[in-house]
């Protein structure tokens, strides 16, 4: 079956913010960002994990349910590298969605960069813009 995700996105109406989910992958709802309110429930939900039952309504707009997405949004925006020492670029999925969401600058102090580990002879990784979305495992 569909997850809420894919069912909003075929029928057109909310555009739920998403970056672990990618079609065609196993959605695993790690980066939170497409969380909904589902009517009768305490918590909210990831979209792109969650499978509709008859009945249920489900909101994407609501109140809790934005302020969950810019949320999320916000803190991993405030976990980017500076764009100056990596080569994260400005002009990612996340970097779309906060425009989308209209969110400006970020109220949480950026963390400290890990360093970067070239220590290996037959790969190189760089984690310092990870989400940690398993899109990219």
């Amino acid at each position: 079956g569909e997850t809420i995700l894919q069912a909003a996105d075929r029928a057109g109406v909310a555009d739920i913010p998403r970056l672990c989910y990618k079609e065609g992958y196993r959605s695993d709802g790690n980066c939170r960002s497409c969380m909904v309110e589902i009517e009768g429930e305490r918590v909210l939900a990831p979209s792109c994990c969650r499978y509709p039952q008859q009945g249920m309504k489900v909101n994407s707009k609501s109140e809790r349910a934005i302020h969950s997405q810019k949320m999320v949004l916000e803190l991993l925006l405030a976990d980017m590298p500076d764009s100056g020492k990596s080569p994260y670029t400005p002009n990612s999925e996340l970097d779309d969605w906060v425009e989308k969401l209209g969110l400006g600058n970020p109220r949480f102090s950026r963390r400290i960069q890990p360093v970067f580990d070239n220590s290996h002879p037959a790969m190189s990784v760089n984690l310092d813009a990870c989400i940690q979305c398993t899109r990219c495992v």
